[in-house]
C-alpha cells in the first residue's frame, strides 16, 4: 500500500475502502468455499441415491440376462443432463449395457472398482453394487460432470461482484463524510505549522476544534510555540554575540594557520634538502675525498718515484672528477625542486627523436634499436620531460650485456585501472608510458629502492653512473603530479611504467 506523499484525507479514505474491500473479499471467499464443499457433498449424495435406485431396478435384467431391459433402464438417465456416461457390469465384471447409446466400451473402466464415489478431475464417478438378497448380480457405473457447480458459481460470482461494487461506492461516500471529523482538524493544524515555517512568526496559534486527542495535540502545539517564541528571542541575542566572537576567533585562527602552513612547508622542504645533502656528504662525497687524501699522502711518501707519483695523480684526478660529477648531480636534483616553469604542450615523439640524435654514436656503437610510435602530447615542463626520457633511455643503453632493444609505448588508462594495477590513488585519466628494455634487469624486491637518490644495485666499476638518474626521474614525475613504478626480473630486462595526467 503506497500511501507516502498523499494527504491525510486520502489516507483515511484508502484505509476505510481497503478494509471494507478486504472484509468483503474474505466473506465472499468463505462463502464460495462453503458452497463448493457443500455442492461436492450434495452432488455425491444425489449421485449415490440415483445409483442405488438404478442398481436396485437392474437386478431383474441382470438375473435374466435381459440386455434390452437394462438399456431401457439406463436410458431413463436422460432425465439427468449431467450424467455423461453409465454402464452395467455383469456378475463376471464384463460390460452388460451402456449409456448413452453408441458410446464406446473403451470409455468405461475394464473392470468394476471399489464401491463408492470419488472426484476425478472435473468429474464425479463411482460404482454401485446391484444386489438381490445377499447375492451381488452386477455393478452399476455412473459418471457425472460438474457443470451444475460451474453454472452456480458463475451466478454467485455476478452477485458477489455487484455486492462488492455497491459496497465500495457506499463505503466511499460514507468515508468522505466521516473522515472530515479527523482530517479537518489535522489540516488546520498543518496549515498553521506551514504558515509558521514560511513566515517565522511564532506568535500565531492553532484553533482548537474538538476536546479529544486532536484537541490535546493542538494545546500541546500552541504551548510549544509559546516556549519556542521565548527561547528564540534568547537564542537570537546569544547567537549575535557568539557570531561576533566566532568571526574574531576564526580570523585569528586562519591567520595563524596560514602562517603555520608557510613555516611548515619551509621546514619540510628544508629538512628534505638537508637530509639529502647530509646523505651525500656522509657517503658518496666522502669517498672521493678520502681517496684524494690517501693518494696525496702516498704521493708525498713516493716523491722520488715519478712513475708511482704519476699513477697516484691519475687516481687523484679520477676521484676529483667523480666528486665533480656527484656535485653536478646534486645540483641538478636540487634544481628540480623549483617548478616555476610554465607547463606547455610537449610532443614526446619529438622528445624521443631528439634523444636518439643525442645518443646517435652510442646507439650505433651498441647496434641498439629504439622503437617508439604514437606517443602522446603531454602538458608539462618540456626540459624536465626531456630529462626523464633521456635518463630512462640512457639506463637502458648502459645496463645491458647484449644488443639493446628499447620499446616505448603509450596508452590512456583510467584512475580505476591505475589503482587496481599499482595501488596508487589517482583521479581522472592518465597517459601510461612504458619504457621496456632487454637489459640485465634487477630483483623485483628493489623496485621502490631504485628511485632513492644515490641508490645503486650494481657496483660503479661494472656500470658507470652516480646513482641519481632514477631519483631524478621520480622527482620529475612528482613535479608533474604523476606516478612511476618498475617491473623487472634478473637477466630478463626491465619495464618502467610512468603515469602522467592528461
Amino acid at each position: 500500500m503506497k500511501i507516502k506523499g498523499t494527504s491525510i484525507q486520502r489516507k483515511l479514505m484508502r484505509v476505510i475502502l481497503q478494509t471494507c474491500g478486504a472484509v468483503l473479499i474474505l466473506t465472499c471467499t468463505a462463502f464460495f468455499a462453503y458452497e463448493y464443499y457443500s455442492f461436492l457433498r450434495t452432488t455425491r449424495i444425489q449421485l449415490s441415491t440415483l445409483g442405488k435406485v438404478i442398481a436396485s431396478n437392474s437386478t431383474a435384467a441382470l438375473a435374466f440376462d435381459n440386455r434390452e431391459d437394462a438399456s431401457t433402464l439406463l436410458s431413463a438417465l436422460k432425465a439427468e443432463p449431467h450424467i455423461v456416461a453409465a454402464c452395467l457390469y455383469d456378475e463376471a465384471g464384463n460390460v452388460f449395457s451402456t449409456y448413452p447409446e453408441g458410446i464406446s466400451v473403451d470409455v468405461f473402466p475394464q473392470r468394476p472398482g471399489a464401491d463408492g464415489y470419488i472426484y476425478t478431475g472435473t468429474y464425479l464417478e463411482g460404482f454401485e453394487p446391484s444386489v438381490e438378497g445377499n447375492k451381488k448380480l452386477g455393478t452399476l457405473y455412473l459418471k457425472s460432470d460438474m457443470e451444475a457447480m460451474y453454472a452456480r458459481f458463475q451466478l454467485y460470482g455476478r452477485i458477489a461482484f455487484l455486492v462488492i461494487v455497491g459496497s465500495f461506492f457506499f463505503a466511499f461516500f460514507l468515508s468522505r463524510r466521516l473522515q472530515k471529523t479527523i482530517s479537518d482538524p489535522i489540516h488546520s493544524l498543518a496549515d498553521t505549522a506551514r504558515s509558521i515555517s514560511e513566515h517565522k512568526d511564532y506568535g500565531v496559534r492553532a484553533t482548537k476544534s474538538n476536546v479529544d486527542e486532536l484537541g490535546l495535540l493542538t494545546d500541546a502545539f500552541n504551548q510549544m510555540l509559546t516556549q519556542i517564541e521565548a527561547q528564540n528571542s534568547a537564542i537570537t541575542a546569544f547567537n549575535q554575540q557568539l557570531e561576533q566572537k566566532v568571526h574574531q576567533r576564526t580570523a585569528q585562527l586562519e591567520q595563524a594557520k596560514d602562517e603555520m602552513e608557510v613555516i611548515n612547508n619551509k621546514l619540510v622542504k628544508s629538512n628534505r634538502d638537508l637530509e639529502q645533502f647530509a646523505y651525500v656528504a656522509s657517503h658518496d662525497l666522502q669517498e672521493p675525498l678520502r681517496k684524494i687524501h690517501t693518494f696525496t699522502e702516498m704521493a708525498e711518501k713516493k716523491a722520488l718515484d715519478q712513475e708511482q707519483q704519476k699513477l697516484y695523480f691519475q687516481k687523484i684526478k679520477s676521484s676529483a672528477k667523480r666528486m665533480s660529477e656527484l656535485i653536478t648531480a646534486v645540483l641538478n636534483y636540487s634544481r628540480l625542486s623549483r617548478t616555476a616553469e610554465e607547463f606547455a604542450d610537449t610532443d614526446l615523439n619529438i622528445v624521443v627523436e631528439n634523444i636518439k640524435t643525442d645518443f646517435e654514436l652510442l646507439i650505433s656503437e651498441k647496434n641498439a634499436t629504439i622503437e617508439n610510435k604514437g606517443l602522446p602530447v603531454i602538458k608539462g615542463i618540456s626540459l624536465q620531460l626531456h630529462q626523464l626520457c633521456l635518463n630512462l633511455i640512457s639506463n637502458a643503453l648502459k645496463f645491458t650485456e647484449q644488443q639493446p632493444v628499447i620499446q616505448i609505448t603509450s596508452r590512456v588508462v583510467s584512475a580505476e585501472d591505475i589503482s587496481r594495477m599499482t595501488g596508487w590513488v589517482a583521479n581522472g585519466n592518465y597517459a601510461e608510458l612504458v619504457f621496456k628494455d632487454n637489459g640485465i634487469g634487477f630483483d623485483q624486491q628493489y623496485a621502490q629502492k631504485i628511485f632513492t637518490i644515490f641508490q645503486r644495485l650494481h657496483d660503479k666499476h661494472s656500470y658507470a653512473g652516480t646513482g641519481i638518474g632514477l631519483a631524478l626521474c621520480k622527482k620529475i614525475v612528482d613535479n608533474h603530479n604523476g606516478f612511476i613504478t618498475a617491473q623487472s626480473e634478473v637477466g630478463k630486462g626491465s619495464a618502467f611504467y610512468i603515469y602522467l595526467p592528461v
